[in-house]
């Protein structure tokens, strides 16, 4: 597990001359190129039926279009109008909208050149008729800080606090000194981990923020903050790469991207050939159907991140795909059955351990294993899910349901190894065991 390395400012002031940002040149070859126009059109398809059905749209995707080579204006100028209607109705009749959800509409927004201190609002009480997302941010930002100073956690987690900072930097937003420190603190107190497992999500985001904040330091009296950062910098990249596997993924598959977006802005000894062709291999198999996972990988394949936002051309916006984007061939139906062994289990009150065989079609994917199950026996193997940007979410399972503040969760596993797909992705082979363990994080 990866672990923090606190040292005074003095030690890292000696190390500056050997640890320089440097960027990282890494993407696909033109011949490539082919496969990640598939992935971005895996996410325009996916936002026009979603816009077609009304579905609230996805910011990650935005950014993901926006940072890439090819474009297709009339999806990302509808987006952009979708998320700020959708930001506007979510602060009027007062709906759910985290502070991670806040930072990536704004994220997306200035990627599409639009300002969210200037979101247009018409209807708004008082006569206004903008919305100032930006200032909705700092305020929910130090809600999460409050709550890191008085609970040791923040409201929601260091990932969401991570893309406020990042946001609001990006925003040209000084961040306070206090919230920079208490997401270095945590960086380095095991507030990136659950349990044996490091958040390489987390400390990937926790470095693009970083990196934002070090750079807009001007500032003499913030300069030893400014050491600090270059010390935490150094630490999660680190820890970042010791979470290499030998085929190149950095944490798991879904987390790469984000990985090596982090290792792009800063200097590192970090071969990404291996990584580059182990992501193409796997979406040639299909492991970036779903649009979200896409969103992730894509900036990388094309060496862009989140840091250069600010220095997309808004005339771009204005340009067409010109037929680049590839269409997709119809997916052909599978033939045939599997059997799935799935198991029910409380792993923390020890209320009950239930287990079935499920019988579905080759290509059927958990939540179909899981919606069998539950016809076969509603009792014992009931549900309910909520959708995420990642697509459906799981949250009770017979009377269980995950909670924030008691930091529970249902957590898939085959043997003894969590998944890394959720349930609307994954497909079980024949044969397979699945348990839905009630568990902590």
């Amino acid at each position: 597990m990866a672990v923090g390395c606190v040292r005074g400012a003095l030690a890292v002031l000696l190390q500056l001359s050997v640890w320089l940002p440097v960027a990282l040149q890494c993407s696909v070859s033109e011949i490539q190129t082919g496969q990640v126009i598939r992935l971005l059109n895996i996410m325009v398809q996916s936002e026009n039926s979603s816009s077609a059905s009304g579905s609230t749209p996805n910011p990650s995707i935005l950014l993901a279009l926006r940072l890439a080579s090819h474009h297709d204006s009339d999806t990302e100028r509808g987006m952009l109008g979708r998320l700020q209607v959708d930001a506007v109705k979510r602060v009027q009749e007062g709906l759910p909208f985290s502070s991670g959800t806040v930072a990536l509409y704004c994220l997306a927004m200035q990627a599409s050149c639009a300002d969210p201190s200037l979101t247009p609002a018409p209807g708004l009480k008082g006569g206004k008729k903008v919305m100032d997302l930006r200032k909705l941010l700092e305020k929910k930002l130090k809600e999460e800080i409050d709550n890191i100073d008085s609970k040791n956690v923040p409201l929601t987690n260091y990932y969401q606090v991570s893309l406020d900072i990042l946001a609001l930097c990006m925003m040209g937003k000084p961040v306070t000194s206090h919230s920079v420190q208490s997401l270095i603190e945590a960086s380095d107190n095991g507030g990136f981990s659950y349990g044996e497992k490091y958040s390489v999500d987390t400390a990937s985001v926790a470095v693009l923020a970083l990196t934002c904040v070090k750079r807009s330091i001007k500032a003499p009296d913030r300069m030893v903050l400014r050491l600090k950062i270059l010390n935490a910098l150094k630490c999660l990249i680190k820890n970042i790469l010791q979470e290499t596997t030998s085929d190149g993924l950095i944490g798991n598959l879904y987390s790469t991207g984000l990985a090596m977006q982090a290792l792009s802005v800063t200097s590192t000894n970090y071969d990404c050939s291996r990584t580059i062709q182990t992501l193409l291999e796997r979406a040639g198999s299909g492991s970036f159907e779903n649009p979200m996972a896409a969103s992730q990988i894509t900036p990388s394949l094309e060496n862009r991140n989140y840091l250069e936002l600010n220095k997309l051309d808004c005339k771009d916006f204005e340009k067409t795909l010109d037929g680049s984007v590839l269409p997709l061939a119809p997916p052909t139906a599978p033939e045939g059955v599997i059997t799935v062994h799935y198991r029910v289990e409380d792993g923390i009150h020890y209320s009950f351990n239930d287990s079935i065989e499920v019988t579905v079609p080759v290509g059927s994917s958990l939540l179909q294993v899981m919606e069998e199950a539950a016809k076969i026996s509603p009792a014992k193997f009931r549900f309910t899910v909520e959708q995420s940007s990642w697509g459906p979410f799981v949250t009770s399972i017979q009377v269980l349901a995950g909670n924030t503040e008691e930091r529970t969760y249902w957590q898939f596993l085959t043997g003894s190894n969590a998944l890394d797909q959720g349930v609307g992705d994954y497909k079980p082979y024949d044969g397979e065991y699945i348990v839905a363990k009630f568990s902590t994080y």
